[in-house]
């Protein structure tokens, strides 16, 4: 396959310009395995903290092959879009967001970070608002998140667009964030 050639499957329709609450122009599409180092150089950038927010735990390092696997789409089951612009060093991915259908099911387990520099812009609605559309069109009904207790900016944003948002039993304090899909604006 030709560098930057779509994959089989991959949506063209997600592909979008749309300008952020700054006017940042902010390209928005699905991603691909010949993003691996663009995911590679995001995640690297990600502060600490985000990662910690992001995976609940601390990592250090990251490497190629498991970048690889992040982009391992079918565009049906598993999909991540993400957020690109145009920086002096080239183009950067500033957000990503994605899912993976839960094996035998309509729902699927979803997950949405952005780059610290870029928060606070909008990026983060406007990535799930690109998922939860992909993921609808593709028979989705849930998407279920799960952040820490501590990760209170997200419940907030969560709440804002009426998702659930509970602390998990027994969990030492991961909160689950669901979002119906029927119920959320196309």
């Amino acid at each position: 396959m030709p560098p930057h050639a779509p994959p089989p499957g991959y949506p063209a329709d997600l592909e979008r310009t749309w300008r952020a609450a700054d006017g940042t122009a902010v390209r928005i599409r699905a991603l691909r395995p010949d993003d691996v180092d663009l995911e590679l150089r995001f995640i690297r950038g990600l502060s600490a903290e985000t990662v910690r927010q992001r995976l609940h735990y601390r990592v250090t390092s990251f490497n190629r092959e498991d970048v690889a696997r992040l982009l391992e789409l079918d565009y049906r089951d598993t999909l991540a879009c993400g957020a690109l612009v145009d920086e002096s060093s080239g183009e950067s991915l500033v957000g990503v967001s994605r899912y993976a259908r839960i094996d035998g099911s309509d729902e699927a387990e979803s997950a949405i970070v952005v780059a610290d520099a870029w928060q606070g812009r909008g990026i983060g609605t406007e990535l799930m608002r690109t998922l939860t559309l992909a993921a609808r069109q593709r028979g989705i009904r849930t998407m279920i998140g799960s952040t820490l207790a501590d990760n209170t900016r997200i419940h907030a944003w969560a709440r804002r667009f009426g998702f659930d948002v509970r602390t998990e039993p027994n969990s030492g304090g991961d909160v689950r964030i669901t979002v119906n899909l029927a119920s959320t604006a196309p």
